[in-house]
């Protein structure tokens, strides 16, 4: 099925046409919204002003309900008689201290409080009724500086709203006046100076592409595309089998250094495993058995002079160094263990769960805000839980030596097409670029002599990776760094089938 594309031409024009509708709506919006606004607020003004005469007719002594009422012959009477008269004249009700009418007048069909119906009597000013269909104004009567009364008057809008509808039509007609001419006028330009151009340079475009590459364009109008169709002339007989050559050269460089990296990167990687596994075997061989009698002996040394606090020093610092050689050799041997990916499936919730309770167990991480943000309904990975485990603790200790108390670190948990996605992101000191570059290499460690190994993050990459996985780090310097894991989803389904 060919899928139907308008012309340039249309394109052009129904853009332009978009354009001035949008443009009608909001002037008109804003200028109708305006006209509104001050048509209501010199209605508003003439009833304020009618409403003020009025009581300043009133005597200066205004009764209460039921003793007394205004007199049909008093000015305040007569003067809103002549003022029904208008068209717009609602009703003007006048009520006492109590909210009783001493005075009404108004059209038929008007009720006797209805300037006061959705408003609140005790508040000033001009408001317009629910409806839309009328203004209320309401003033306070005060006498010797004390209100007496409430006077309300209530004018219909329907003039108003008439002559909006009037200035409405008219703008509509000049609207559909100018668009049509408008639009008359684009097409017949843009026809003559873009659109006729254009499809003689895409005929000529696809005779080229059937084979005829000897094609010359003259193309009239404006400089741009007569430079245009120069370049086309002198470029388009070459430009298709350069542009082959170039493509398939590169592909083959690109292929050539991809494969020639790859190579150089499992060589080094082959060569550092196979030094750094020979060497834990000997040294947790030669190493342990002096090792143990060291620390045997610096026990049985302070167990004889428990009293001699040098001696009880020295032992102790004896003790903690053997502990971080012994340390030493089994992070090397836990490196250099090649790790085949399990069969084992791991519900990375409730891993990530445990492991966070577990570490805010720790009294360090009761000075830093250690929170979880897990989708809910999250797949399991294929991988060994307690070796994830490690994975986090690993990542959760380095993040936590790197955050200041009242810091916070978070542990994310998400799911990304085949893999699952773990991050954990911290607000501490952050990597430098240079650092960057040899964090998961053995031995490479930022804390100080004696605070770290420097396997921590060797030994969880290499489990990551005996996942099927791989683990990755972005960092700034002063704002925190986020240590990402992708995990395999766990093939539930194929096992079941088979």
């Amino acid at each position: 099925m060919i899928r139907y594309r308008p012309t340039l031409t249309i394109s052009i024009l129904a853009s332009l046409g978009l354009l001035l509708v949008l443009t009608w709506l909001l002037f008109s919006l804003l200028s109708f919204k305006t006209a509104a606004n001050d048509l209501y607020a010199q209605k508003g003004e003439h009833a304020r002003t009618l409403l003020k005469a009025f009581i300043s007719l009133l005597p200066d002594s205004i009764p209460t309900y039921p003793e007394g009422f205004i007199p049909p012959d008093s000015q305040a009477a007569q003067y809103i008689q002549k003022l029904s008269e208008e068209s717009a004249f609602g009703r003007l009700t006048l009520l006492d201290r109590n909210g009783k009418a001493l005075f009404s007048a108004g059209r038929e069909g008007n009720d006797l409080y209805s300037p006061f119906k959705g408003f609140s009597k005790t508040v000033d000013g001009s408001y317009i009724q629910p409806d839309g269909s009328g203004l209320v104004q309401l003033t306070t009567v005060m006498r010797n500086g004390e209100a007496v009364g409430k006077a309300g008057l209530l004018l219909s809008l329907a003039p108003e709203k008439a002559r909006l509808d009037r200035s409405r039509q008219m703008l509509m007609a000049y609207f559909a006046l100018d668009f049509v001419l408008l639009l008359g006028l684009g097409s017949f330009v843009l026809s003559r100076i873009v659109v006729n151009p254009i499809n003689r340079l895409l005929t000529a475009t696809e005779k080229i592409t059937g084979g005829q590459y000897g094609q010359r364009l003259k193309v009239s109008g404006s400089a741009e595309l007569a430079q245009l169709a120069a370049a086309f002339n002198e470029m388009a007989s070459a430009l298709w089998a350069k542009d082959h050559q170039v493509t398939e050269q590169m592909a083959a460089l690109e292929k050539a250094n991809s494969d020639l990296r790859q190579a150089r990167e499992e060589t080094l990687r082959t060569e550092k495993m196979a030094s750094i596994g020979l060497l834990a075997a000997g040294m947790a061989h030669e190493i342990g058995t002096p090792l143990a009698s060291i620390m045997g002996y610096a026990e049985l040394s302070a167990g004889e002079q428990p009293e001699n606090s040098a001696i009880q020093d020295y032992s102790r610092r004896i003790s903690e160094d053997c502990s971080r050689i012994d340390r030493i050799v089994r992070g090397l041997l836990d490196f250099s263990r090649p790790r085949a990916p399990g069969g084992e499936n791991a519900d990375v919730r409730e891993v990530v769960l445990l492991t966070v309770d577990l570490m805010t167990q720790q009294g360090i991480f009761k000075q830093l805000n250690l929170c979880t943000e897990i989708d809910e309904g999250l797949s399991s990975a294929k991988c060994d839980q307690h070796q994830l485990q490690q994975v986090i603790i690993n990542l959760l200790l380095n993040s936590r030596d790197a955050t200041p108390a009242g810091g916070t670190i978070t542990v994310r948990a998400g799911q990304e097409e085949a893999y699952i996605r773990l991050d954990v992101i911290d607000s501490g000191s952050g990597i430098s670029d240079e650092s960057m570059k040899h964090i998961f290499d053995p031995f490479f460690t930022t804390k100080p002599p004696g605070k770290g190994t420097g396997l921590g993050l060797a030994i969880s990459a290499r489990i990551i990776e005996g996942f099927g996985g791989r683990i990755t780090a972005t960092s700034k310097v002063g704002e925190g760094s986020c240590f990402s894991i992708l995990l395999p989803l766990a093939r539930v389904e194929q096992e079941v089938e088979m």
